[in-house]
Order: structure tokens, then C-alpha cells, then sequence
């Protein structure tokens, strides 16, 4: 609008008739003055400088995967500035190679195994989970859960020497509208903790890789229980009532403070 005026006022200004001719020149030369003026403070006024620093905390999501005294189970435990009650999922995989002669245009997405998950949720800046990798086959002996299902997929597969531990913050579809939450919080995600999938969808996860063997070994297995109604037992027998262990006292005189019944007052 400032602008604006301005040509509005040199427009005025040219329609003044010849005999002014002296005077239209100084108001020319103070008009050019306060045109440049106004429009150098219209050009500026774009570029003011943001005057709220940026306190924002970078977001921090550790993973830390160490094996405990049981064959087989892991403990991943993590520590993160992210909310509390922040809602994890954490999950063991191994990858598969196929030994079979397959397209590499017909398989473009690798294959793997999830050996175990578990929820998990972040307290006082911290979250834990405990992972346990070994399966008991039919025969006793322990697998992996691809282990277990390779002869049923009909597939020769060679597992991968590592196995990759992934916390992933759930939910993994919503992180735009997660974002400004976090920003409310003071906290800002940055690139080394956000992944993105093939079709752009971005997500929150922290991984670490380990080198572990298959499993070896084997235990004994429980007695089979008897099936009973295919497994869902005998759901039609009403179960007895618990005997009532408590001895009720029978008083044998009235014990109240209320009021006499008439029938009372006839006694």
C-alpha cells in the first residue's frame, strides 16, 4: 500500500500545469526521495530476521543389545529423551539368502526372519525388552522360527551370519503428525535416527547388528496334554463353586437398631 500511494502521488503530481514547472521539479526530486524509501522498506520488510532462537533438542535413541546367562535370549535396552510412555517395538531378524535360481527382477525385496518381538515403552528415559531367538522343534532339538517353517515353504534357504536388532517407534504411519508433538516437547528428530521405506514413508529406528551362531542343542519335551473338544476343552461343564471357607455365625436374638414391625409389637 505504501507503494501504491507513492505512484498515486507522482501521477498527481505530472497533471500540474506547465507555469508550476518550478516548483513540480523540487516536489519531483522530494517525491523520487521518499519513493526510493518506501519502496526500499517494502523490499526489506520480507527479510527481518527470525528473532525466536531455535531451542529445540536434537531427538536421541540408543540401542544396546547384550546376551544374558540363558543360551539364546538377549536383553536390548535403550536410552532416549523421547516422551515417556512412548510406545516401542522391538524386534530380532535375520536375513535369508535363497539358494535357489530365482530372477533378481522377480526378488527385488530381501528376505528374512523375525526370530522374536516385544513391546516395549519408554520410562524415566529409558526402555528394555527381552528376546528369546531359540524355538523347540517337534523332535526337542532348537530352531529358528524359519528353521521350523522351511520345509513347509519348500525354499533352500542360507541364513545370514548376523542378526539385526531394530526398536522401532511406534506408530509407524502417523510420523508427520508426530513431529509437532515432539517440537512442542522441545525436541526435534534428526536424520541418523529416521529411516525410510521404499515408498517414502518415513519412521523412527535404531538398530544394531551382531554376529550369532544357529542354535545347537537340544531339551526334553513335555508330556503331550490330552486334546479334549479339539483343544478347547471341556467348555460346556460348568465349573463347581468354591466351598465357602468362612463359618457364618446364626444369631439366635435380633441384633438391629431398626424399628419394630408391627407383627413384632404383637409378640
Amino acid at each position: 500500500m505504501i507503494i501504491l500511494s507513492c505512484h498515486l502521488f507522482l501521477k498527481k503530481v505530472f497533471s500540474i500545469p506547465a507555469w508550476f514547472l518550478g516548483r513540480g521539479l523540487v516536489s519531483f526530486v522530494l517525491l523520487l526521495m521518499l519513493s526510493t524509501g518506501c519502496s526500499q522498506v517494502g523490499l526489506k520488510a520480507p527479510q527481518f530476521p527470525v528473532l525466536l532462537p531455535n531451542f529445540l533438542t536434537d531427538a536421541n535413541f540408543q540401542i544396546r543389545v547384550t546376551p544374558s546367562s540363558r543360551s539364546g535370549v538377549y536383553t536390548v535396552a535403550g536410552s532416549t529423551n523421547l516422551p515417556d510412555e512412548s510406545r516401542l517395538t522391538v524386534a530380532a531378524i535375520r536375513y535369508l539368502r535363497s539358494s535357489e535360481s530365482l530372477s533378481a527382477s522377480l526378488n527385488q525385496n530381501p528376505t528374512y526372519s523375525i526370530l522374536a518381538y516385544q513391546d516395549a515403552e519408554v520410562k524415566d528415559g529409558k526402555w528394555q525388552a527381552t528376546l528369546n531367538l531359540w524355538k523347540v522343534a517337534p523332535d526337542g532339538q532348537f530352531k529358528e522360527a524359519w528353521q521350523l517353517e522351511q520345509a513347509k515353504l519348500g525354499l533352500s534357504l542360507a541364513p545370514e551370519p548376523d542378526v539385526t536388532f531394530l526398536a522401532t517407534l511406534a506408530p509407524t504411519d502417523s510420523l508427520s503428525e508426530l513431529e509437532p508433538l515432539l517440537e512442542k516437547k522441545g525436541i526435534k528428530l534428526v536424520s541418523n535416527i529416521v529411516r525410510n521405506t521404499s515408498d517414502g514413508e518415513r519412521y523412527v529406528q535404531a538398530s544394531q547388528v551382531l554376529p550369532i551362531a544357529l542354535p545347537t542343542g537340544q531339551t526334553t519335551l513335555p508330556a503331550p496334554k490330552e486334546e479334549v473338544n479339539g483343544g478347547w476343552g471341556p467348555r460346556y461343564l460348568l465349573l463347581p463353586e468354591p466351598e465357602n471357607t468362612k463359618k457364618l455365625e446364626n444369631p439366635k436374638e435380633r441384633r438391629t437398631d431398626a424399628p419394630l414391625s408391627p407383627a413384632e409389637f404383637l409378640q
